[in-house]
């Protein structure tokens, strides 16, 4: 297991380049230093700066693809990677005193909650891929909406064809490469128990890595423990600075919540139940004689104030081969709310404006919907008015086509979307 568990040596050289942050000291460490200097002792292994630095190889690769400081910062986050893998023993040393292990149940829990989430994974992103598809058949698109369309379906493609077959990555019938694979989930979970023994002993603040929770305030004082125990010392600055670094900076963004932070403490989490997002992407309903719908907020909103109407815009998607009567006018919707569906009840138009809806066109904003407003439950002959209590609420919309000649009516139903109600938004007060 790595001290630096989480945030790799490439992940620290990307976010300094995104973020202007500078992780460590700007000047190169072990200027002028043999190979052969001891920088540090773990329990009674000395570690020379020969066992951290790069390759000679790899350092003349690194400094020719990226520019001097940037090369300086990676050869220095690499080394710091390196040198933390000689304190491993000492969590060596803490499992065995704490007798934490690793069963072959939870080796095989792990595995079957990676294989479903990757599966779940790669099913989205096809999902996502297919509506972008249907979308880009439109005939009409304007020459930045395809572009900004065909971008994301080109990323979902790369990611489906990139993406392994997770029971290849978890599985083998071989008794040798599928002790080999376990080893893998094995690392994880034997980390997450060791990680989860120093937060109730330490408690702290607890920060997410790639790999998971840290309880970074916890790894701190167990290592600083360990050094007053004379379980190791350094005999370099730049190398004691380099590991005090990671455990002693400011610059992480740790977990705020306390109840987010029991809980990642508490259950691991790859066994915690996936949050699902508040808000869903507005995606492409069922298809009818190729017509198909979608319901979003207007201006893509998905919260509303209680004293504000919401407003839904419908974009519409012709992918079939005959045109159709379209009328923009809510008389043609039935709107569901919660599972429960509603008419219009507002005023009806009798001299009818249609619209030719082409073959392979699309239709932005091409209705919108004001609700609760007009709209009265299907079957309510008292005519109620509707009202949308504070919270989360589900809405679909169902649309009808005109009658023509040669075809009659279609009706389509779209994406559910899901919105919340919040509390109105309080008055401004002027002051004196």
């Amino acid at each position: 297991m790595k001290t630096r568990q989480g945030i790799s040596p490439f992940v620290f050289y990307i976010l300094t380049l995104l973020l202007g942050v500078n992780f460590v000291w700007a000047v190169e460490p072990f200027e002028n230093l043999p190979d052969d200097t001891v920088l540090a002792e773990v329990l009674g292994q000395k570690v020379y700066l020969k066992d951290i630095e790069s390759s000679s190889d790899a350092k003349k690769k690194q400094q020719a693809s990226a520019a001097s400081e940037q090369f300086t910062l990676l050869l220095k986050q690499t080394m710091a990677s390196n040198l933390g893998r000689y304190f491993n023993p000492l969590w060596d040393e803490y499992a065995e005193e704490k007798g934490i292990t690793v069963t072959e149940q939870e080796i095989k829990e792990y595995k079957e909650k990676m294989v479903g989430f990757m599966t779940s994974q790669k099913n989205e992103w096809k999902r996502k891929k297919d509506n972008l598809a249907k979308e880009l058949i439109a005939q009409n698109l304007k020459d930045d909406k395809k572009a900004e369309l065909e971008k994301n379906f080109n990323l979902y493609s790369h990611l489906i064809e990139k993406a392994p077959d997770p029971n290849l990555i978890y599985y083998s019938s071989d008794s040798n490469t599928a002790k080999l694979i376990d080893d893998v989930p094995k690392s994880f979970i034997r980390s997450y128990k060791i990680y989860q023994a120093l937060y109730r002993q330490y408690k702290g603040r607890v920060i997410f890595q790639q790999a998971g929770p840290e309880p970074l305030d916890a790894f701190r004082q167990f290592f600083e423990e360990q050094q007053s125990k004379g379980k190791f010392k350094f005999y370099n600055k730049d190398a004691e600075d380099l590991f005090w670094d990671y455990y002693r900076n400011a610059r992480h963004t740790f977990i705020t919540d306390p109840n987010e932070v029991e809980k990642a403490m508490n259950t691991p989490w790859w066994l915690q139940q996936k949050k699902e997002s508040d808000y869903d992407a507005a995606e492409w309903g069922e298809e009818v004689n190729g017509l198909q719908i979608r319901i979003d907020g207007d201006l893509g909103r998905r919260a509303f104030y209680l004293d504000k109407t919401p407003i839904f815009k419908i974009d519409l998607l012709n992918t079939g081969s005959e045109s159709l009567s379209c009328a923009a006018l809510e008389q043609f919707c039935e709107v569901e709310i919660d599972g429960k569906w509603c008419k219009w009840n507002g005023p009806q138009v009798v001299d009818i404006l249609s619209v030719g809806f082409a073959p392979k066109t699309v239709q932005y904003d091409f209705l919108r919907i004001k609700f609760p407003d007009n709209w009265v439950s299907k079957g309510d002959n008292k005519s109620q008015p509707l009202n949308l209590s504070l919270g989360f609420h589900i809405i679909r919309v169902k649309y009808e086509t005109m009658a023509m000649p040669e075809s009659p009516a279609t009706e389509v139903v779209s994406n559910s979307l899901k919105f919340q109600i919040i509390q109105s938004e309080p008055e401004k007060r002027h002051e004196r």
